[in-house]
């Protein structure tokens, strides 16, 4: 029978109950029309009176609104055009522009290579010119189409007038009203997790979050600090580093953090929030040390998750020995993979950290840690599409969470759902914190559009990448520990089926091979198929391998046969695993042991040790098994005490894989001391060693950098005469490949070219240039000719002694795009004591086509980078080089424009095909139309301390027309999350065509 208190504390559970649904709904509700609210976007308009040209180079480069008047009764000639005319170009022309033209009376307009409009000149001709999201209309003439912008031309100053406003979508903050629907929802989810918490006392069991003395270190997690540490400092790049960087450092002036290099700067929405925490820090500096600093201490933290909380759900009495394995574990997946500004330690931490609070469900009953662990999944989930992991565990928990939420009578269902509702909806405010719903929904059409976009299918091109030994992404220091992760998911999958895997809870266990599972099939979903997309998987990767480590360190395995079997499959892995070289990222493998080679001791390659002494031990495993079995009816017994478990070897590789990708690393700031390493900057950044810049100053590769301003300065000159055969001197070369100014132009700097010879082939030989003394020191400048052949040719020089006597011969990288590439020789190891040099030339090629050209050596006369350019001044960055450049501020992405900047620092001759993305107009990149308004003379640069490496390329921009004559205006409107927006791509043309 009911009593007056027992009422009472119904009505009570009752009203809680539905204030949590309450709250739920309310959390949800704002969070969704925080998606849509609206917000305030900057507006930029730009007037141009029409009395002299003027660069203009809009990004995106269709503006959002042009309007133009043009005067077309004046005399014939180039009334209007939106990208350079015939005399004004830069590098490369534009595609797209617009152009108004009179002649003979007539007018016409085009765009890009189609007529738009054409009609008699009368006699108070003016014509009007208007181009938005809708088309292009000059007079009656109209199209779908928009201009490309780059810059405003007449040859007939004020006769036209133009008002142009750039596509500033993204530009924007966030509005009261939206603020205050995030505020809203934050609020009720908190006050909802508040009363969970009260009716979780009531409902839920006691168990011991931590284990006893949890906070105190130990020597396991001492290690794992020192190893991250020290990687921190010495530690290779991840690839992303200087796109991200440069993301970061243009957030200032664009207003948003965009995508920079590529997709018109579209932002990342709705990923990528935790782009604004590393903002803030490089707002203190831009040090890479200091910007690694948030990925060491998630890799900290997750590996207190893994060690404190994870790994004592799933193993039975975890031992000190298997906080050692794990530690190995952990450290082979994170050094490789996640000590950077990419994404994935995020996930690691936000993943681990939702598994721990679903299990923490499970084994107190309770719901607060639903609600936490949604939110945590949420916010991980809006970093990276590979976020979507952190959903992981409550799939591969789903039956017993229904369980739970079943006996929780105080809330029931409906109460279970409000919670999964309210909390699951905080995803919304990280993934709309910046920009509205259509906002968000153009930037990722934008993305797909221009691609990169693969479906699923196209996944087996990750493996089949990790598995190239010629690409950085499948180098030994990836493959270790996603091979080993794979095997123990199989090996753990099948003891699990088969119920023996002694020393695992069952449950847990069998969630977490799952989870692992499910992260590969997520992985076949993202749109791009790299292999750095595998540190995603750290936490569960690290955790699924200590499980098998532990479970046959308890027992699995137990038998000759298995034992045998087993140590097969981990030596065949590890030789697959080690059959790579030691290779990281750009700079980073600068005399890296094993760097460019597969591991060798004495020529014999470790992997093919590993295997074939593994294969040995298993074979006379498999002989012991059989003589067990001949001797026994009952079949073969337990392994031999000589036959090593499989969780040793597998622990072993993955500690001598940390060995060698740390001691490689730091043996190269040795070896490298007197130039330029990622560790040796980034020691001077601590204040730890002398930086090689000036006083007080470390700005990474930028410290050991000299440029060579004049390249005549120091041409050589010849002491014998030439011999040339088939070649000419200063006058055969291809139209559109002279070579660089000033060779070619007098015999004080000659170059020679077997271009158009009438014997097709021949052989150029030098005369002899006397090198100056102290040509072979440490510090001397490097011997540099420049060649440039089409077809097959070899082009090589010689160093000897002053009498003739040839020393050495030094071949010039082939190369045979018909361009004009500096080749670079020290004579202090290529041809020590040399006193003299001299170029030969081959053309081989027979064929018309074939052409091969040289000039005459240089010993370039240099100067520190930083008194050309100064440190402050803004520069075009890629994305390959900078990170190790942190004083530099890229050119700005504001007001609609990029910043017309004086110079480019480019990644050198070996890596600058991988940064096309900027330069490409179908790639949306923002370089275009500063290479359309600007002639590009490379400013040839040199490593100090490393005569031939080339880690950055300068180059200057001339602008044949300035930025100039222009009123700028800036304004302010309201956007809805909700209005129709004009798409950033011209429905009919390609990307960059107009």
């Amino acid at each position: 029978m009911p009593t007056p208190d027992s009422d009472a504390s119904a009505r009570r559970q009752a009203g809680h109950r539905w204030l949590i649904i309450g709250l739920g709904l309310v959390s949800a509700l704002t969070a969704v029309l925080f998606t849509v609210a609206p917000v305030n976007t900057e507006t930029t308009t730009y007037r141009w009176d029409g009395a002299q040209d003027t660069a203009l180079p809009l990004y995106p480069y269709h503006p959002a609104r042009l309007d133009a008047t043009v005067r077309c009764a004046g005399p014939d000639g180039l009334l209007l055009a939106t990208t350079p005319p015939e005399g004004k170009q830069g590098a490369e022309r534009a595609a797209g522009g617009l152009e108004v033209r009179a002649a003979d009376g007539i007018v016409s307009a085009k765009l890009g290579g189609t007529e738009l409009f054409r009609q008699p000149v009368g006699g108070d001709c003016h014509l009007k010119v208007h181009a938005d999201g809708e088309g292009t209309t000059v007079g009656t003439g109209k199209t779908a189409g928009r201009p490309t912008v780059t810059g405003l031309y007449t040859e007939h100053p004020g006769t036209v007038s133009a008002q142009i406003e750039p596509d500033t979508r993204w530009v924007s903050t966030a509005s009261a009203a939206k603020i205050a629907l995030g505020v809203v929802s934050v609020l009720a989810v908190l006050a909802m997790i508040v009363l969970l918490v009260r009716r979780d006392r009531a409902a839920a069991r006691r168990v011991r979050l931590l284990p006893r003395r949890a906070w105190v270190p130990r020597p396991a997690d001492l290690v794992v600090t020192g190893v991250l540490g020290v990687w921190s400092v010495v530690g290779a790049l991840t690839v992303d580093d200087g796109y991200i960087s440069t993301m970061l450092r243009a957030r200032g002036t664009s207003g948003f953090t965009g995508n920079y290099f590529r997709w018109f700067n579209a932002p990342e929405a709705p990923w990528g929030w935790y782009y604004e925490l590393y903002a803030l820090l490089g707002r203190v500096t831009p040090a890479m040390v200091w910007m690694r600093l948030p990925s060491v201490l998630l890799g900290l933290a997750s590996w207190f998750l893994i060690d404190r909380v994870v790994l004592p759900r799933l193993v039975n009495r975890p031992a000190r020995w298997t906080r050692w394995a794990t530690a190995a574990l952990f450290l082979a997946w994170y050094v490789a993979f996640d000590v950077g500004l990419r994404p994935e330690p995020w996930i690691v931490f936000g993943s681990l950290a939702v598994f721990a609070l679903v299990e923490r469900a499970l084994a107190t009953g309770a719901l607060t840690p639903v609600a936490i662990g949604l939110a945590v999944a949420g916010a991980t989930a809006t970093t990276n599409p590979l976020g979507i992991a952190a959903f992981l565990p409550f799939i591969a928990g789903v039956r017993p969470l229904a369980r739970l939420a079943r006996r929780r009578g105080d809330l029931r269902v409906p109460g279970a759902i409000a919670v999964v509702v309210g909390a699951g909806a905080s995803a919304l405010l990280t993934a709309f914190y910046d920009q509205p719903l259509t906002a968000v929904l153009e930037s990722t059409a934008v993305r797909q559009k221009i691609g990169p976009d693969l479906p699923w299918q196209a996944e087996i091109n990750r493996y089949a990448t990790l598995l190239d030994p010629s690409v950085v992404e499948g180098a030994l220091n990836r493959r270790v520990p996603v091979l080993l992760m794979l095997l123990a998911m199989a090996l753990t999958a099948v003891l699990l089926i088969w119920r023996r895997a002694p020393g695992l809870a069952v449950g847990p266990a069998r969630r977490m091979v799952v989870i692992s599972v499910l992260c590969l099939v997520v992985l076949a979903f993202t749109p791009t198929k790299w292999t750095h997309h595998f540190g995603a998987l750290a936490g569960f990767g690290t955790v699924v391998i200590a499980m098998l480590v532990h479970t046959v360190a308890r027992g699995a395995l137990a038998s000759v046969w298995e034992r045998a079997a087993a140590l097969g499959l981990v030596a065949a892995t590890t030789w697959l695993a080690w059959s790579a070289p030691n290779w990281w990222w750009m700079q980073s493998d600068y005399d890296v042991r094993w760097g460019d080679t597969v591991p060798t001791v004495k020529g014999v390659r470790l992997a093919d040790l590993a295997l074939w002494a593994g294969l040995a031990v298993a074979l006379a495993g498999v002989v012991a098994g059989a003589w067990q079995t001949a001797k026994r009816r009952d079949g073969a017994g337990r392994a031999p005490r000589w036959l090593p478990r499989t969780s040793w070897v597998i622990v072993a590789v993955a500690a001598a894989t940390v060995a060698v990708e740390v001691v490689g690393q730091a043996q190269a700031v040795k070896v490298r001391w007197g130039t330029y390493s990622v560790g040796r900057s980034n020691l001077a950044s601590l204040g730890l060693a002398a930086s090689a810049g000036k006083a007080g100053n470390s700005c990474g590769v930028e410290d050991w950098l000299d440029v060579e301003p004049d390249i005549a300065a120091g041409v050589l000159r010849p002491s014998t005469p030439a011999s040339a055969d088939g070649f000419a001197m200063n006058t055969a070369f291809p139209p559109d490949a002279p070579p660089r100014a000033p060779f070619g132009s007098d015999p004080e700097h000659p170059a020679w070219s077997s271009y158009g010879a009438p014997s097709r082939t021949g052989t150029f030989v030098s005369g002899w240039y006397d090198l100056p003394a102290g040509i072979g020191s440490p510090d001397s400048p490097p011997v540099v000719i420049s060649r440039a052949a089409h077809g097959k040719a070899q082009v090589s020089v010689e160093f000897a002694k002053a009498d003739g006597t040839v020393l050495a011969t030094a071949k010039a990288k082939a190369d045979d795009t018909g361009k004009w590439l500096d080749a670079r020789f020290d004579p202090r190891w290529q041809a020590p004591g040399a006193q003299r040099v001299r170029v030969v030339a081959r053309d081989e090629d027979p064929s018309a086509s074939g052409w091969v050209g040289v000039t005459a050596p240089r010993i370039p006369r240099l100067t520190p980078l930083t008194n050309v350019i100064p440190v402050n001044e803004p520069v075009t960055l890629d994305w390959t080089n900078a990170f190790v450049l942190p004083c530099r501020t890229p050119a700005s992405l504001s007001d609609g424009i990029v910043q017309p900047v004086r110079y480019r620092f480019a990644p050198g001759q070996d890596a600058q095909s991988l940064v096309g993305v900027s330069y490409s107009a179908d790639a949306g990149g923002p370089y275009v139309p500063l290479y359309a308004d600007a002639k590009a003379t490379e400013v040839p640069t040199y490593l100090r301390g490393d005569k031939v490496r080339e880690p950055v390329a300068v180059f200057r921009f001339d602008y044949p027309v300035a930025m100039r004559g222009l009123t700028v205006e800036h304004g302010t409107r309201s956007t809805s999350g909700l209005a129709k927006q004009t798409a950033v791509l011209d429905p009919d043309a390609a990307p960059g065509g107009g």
